[in-house]
Order: C-alpha cells, then sequence, then structure tokens
C-alpha cells in the first residue's frame, strides 16, 4: 500500500514512519522539513499549497494527516486555523481529486474542551466517550473538532474513507524512540531529559517539601488521559488497514492515567457527583476507547509505568 505522510517529520511521524517502513508501506512525507530518518521519500511541501498536495496525492492509496500547529499559544488564532482547518480541507480536496480513497486525520483529545480550559469543565458521565459533548475552549481544540466535521462532510459528499484519531496527551516514554523524537518538531533542541522534565515530569508541594511526579497536577489537561506514541501508531495502522468504516472518531489513549493517584480518588475529590457507567479500578482510563477497540481493534499495548520514563522518574526520585 501506497501512503502518503502529512507533517511526517514532527514527533509523531518520526516514530510512524520508521514502524510503517517495517511493516513494508510504501512512504512519502509531505512536510515543511526533511525527516530525521531515512524511512520515505520527502516531499517538501505546505499544506496551504493545493497545488502541491494533489501532485503529492497522486498515485497514493491513503493519506495520514499529521500535518497542524500542535496546539493554542505556538502562533496567531488564525494562522492556526490556516494550518489546521485549511490544511485539511486541502488534504480532502486533494484526495478526492486525485481518487485516493482514505484518509485518517490526526485529531486530538483536545476537540473534548477537556485539555485546555478556562473555565473548569465538569463530565456528564465518565469515563467520557465519543458521545460526550464537545466544547472546545481554545483555537487548538476547536480546530480539531472542525477538522472532524469536515472529514465527515467529504465522506458524506464523495464516499472518501474518513477516520480520526483522538490522540490524547502523547507521550514518548521509550528512551530510543524519544531520542528521534527529540529532533524532530515542537521538541527539536531538547535532550530525551529535558523532553521528559518538561513535559510529563511535574513537582507538586507538600508541608515536607517540593516532590515530583508524572502526570498534570489537576483534571484541567484531559482527566490525567495519557497515550504512548506507540499506541498512537498502532492505531494509525489499524486505521490504515479498516476497510469497513465510511466515517468514524475514535478516542485513542492508555487504558490507564498519567496520574500516581488512583481514579476511585481522582473522581471522589474532582467529580464526586458526576455519574460512573463502568467500574473504574486501580488507575483505569477516565476516557474511553472501547469504541476504538470494538470497531479497529485497537488495545494499548503500553503503560508509562513499565517504561523507560518510569525508571529515570524513579531515580530522580530516589535521588532526593
Amino acid at each position: 500500500m501506497k501512503v502518503l505522510v502529512t507533517g511526517g517529520s514532527g514527533v509523531i511521524g518520526s516514530y510512524l514512519l520508521r514502524e510503517f517502513k517495517r511493516c513494508g508501506y510504501c512512504l512519502s512525507c509531505y512536510s515543511r522539513t526533511r525527516p530525521i530518518e531515512k524511512h520515505a521519500d520527502w516531499l517538501e511541501g505546505d499544506v496551504g499549497d493545493i497545488d502541491h498536495l494533489k501532485a503529492a496525492c497522486k498515485g497514493n492509496d491513503a493519506v495520514i494527516h499529521l500535518a497542524a500547529v500542535p496546539g493554542p499559544g505556538r502562533t496567531t488564532p488564525e494562522a492556526l486555523f490556516q494550518v489546521n482547518v485549511m490544511g485539511t480541507i486541502n488534504v480532502l480536496e486533494a484526495a478526492v481529486a486525485q481518487g485516493v480513497g482514505k484518509i485518517v486525520f490526526a485529531s486530538s483529545g483536545a476537540a473534548t474542551g477537556f485539555t485546555f480550559q478556562t473555565k473548569q469543565l465538569v463530565p456528564e458521565y465518565l469515563p467520557i466517550d465519543e458521545t460526550h459533548p464537545c466544547e472546545p475552549q481554545d483555537e487548538y481544540g476547536l480546530s480539531k473538532l472542525l477538522g472532524e466535521l469536515v472529514c465527515k462532510r467529504y465522506s458524506d459528499a464523495y464516499g472518501i474513507q474518513t477516520i480520526c484519531l483522538r490522540i490524547n496527551h502523547n507521550w514518548c516514554v521509550d528512551r530510543a524512540g524519544a531520542q528521534v523524537a527529540v529532533n524532530a518538531g515542537w521538541a527539536k533542541g531538547l535532550t530525551v531529559e529535558e523532553l521528559w522534565q518538561k513535559r510529563y515530569h511535574k513537582v507538586i508541594k507538600y508541608p515536607q517539601g517540593d516532590w515530583p511526579r508524572p502526570g498534570p497536577p489537576d483534571p484541567r489537561n484531559l482527566l490525567w488521559a495519557v497515550t504512548d506514541v506507540r499506541d498512537a501508531v498502532h492505531a494509525f495502522g489499524l486505521a490504515i488497514e479498516n476497510t469497513d468504516i465510511t466515517h468514524e472518531v475514535f478516542h485513542i489513549n492508555a487504558g490507564d492515567t498519567c496520574s500516581m493517584t488512583e481514579t476511585p480518588i481522582l473522581i471522589e475529590q474532582y467529580f464526586p457527583q458526576v455519574p460512573i457507567t463502568e467500574p473504574l479500578k486501580g488507575h483505569a482510563t477516565l476516557v474511553s476507547h472501547a469504541k476504538a477497540t470494538r470497531l479497529l481493534g485497537y488495545h494499548p499495548r503500553y503503560t508509562w509505568r513499565e517504561s523507560d520514563f518510569e525508571k529515570w522518574l524513579s531515580d530522580v526520585q530516589g535521588a532526593r
């Protein structure tokens, strides 16, 4: 199968191109910068250029659309919408024009509104799923929700397959993969330890002194959801191979949270009045991937609790 990957020179792309090449796909990477590793033919281009996109799509069976401004505050809202929304429309237009039958769109858990909150959202029920109302409060989450709606429109109008994967709080916790990722996209220039320190390693204040722990310090960041990037890449592979779905949106995340606190305690502390629709024991996720499991065959294979990051974290804590 011939697959075009937009934004393949970014963090997720650095994992995806490597794994897809190992699986035997014929790959092209359409991006503004050359990928760090040579797993795909590089086509220099911008998702704002519809003519270049059409040329890049020609002869491909599917497109994985990763290219995006990866969060709010990185550029103006206008520029973010131009890349994330109009860029997605351009990819779909180019795919339809060249007869590409499938688009797998990298959406985000930010589409729900639980990631970048200016006002604290309270879930209607837990765990949340794809039927839970979305209320994004920032331009990034809104752009991803609009991208999902655009995908549905093109599926309805042209019959093209569009599968949208809401990657929830992506983590690179294997040292070998993280070493490549820190040379790509927004992480470029960081060391692996700096990546882990800045993104996954927080400090909480106790009376006896500060103590580091993984994960966000409050429920503002997508209900403590986390995804090992290797599981995210596996989900993209399942989506590429699926022939039954016309259009669907899926949550993709781990089976556990990124919090050190067990889930029932988190619920009791932060959401005591929220209805619970299924048993949530131990560190069970508050964002359900049941739909992806049922329709895509997705099962998370990794947990940060058994990773190079966890070993590093234990060493850091043990040194205190």
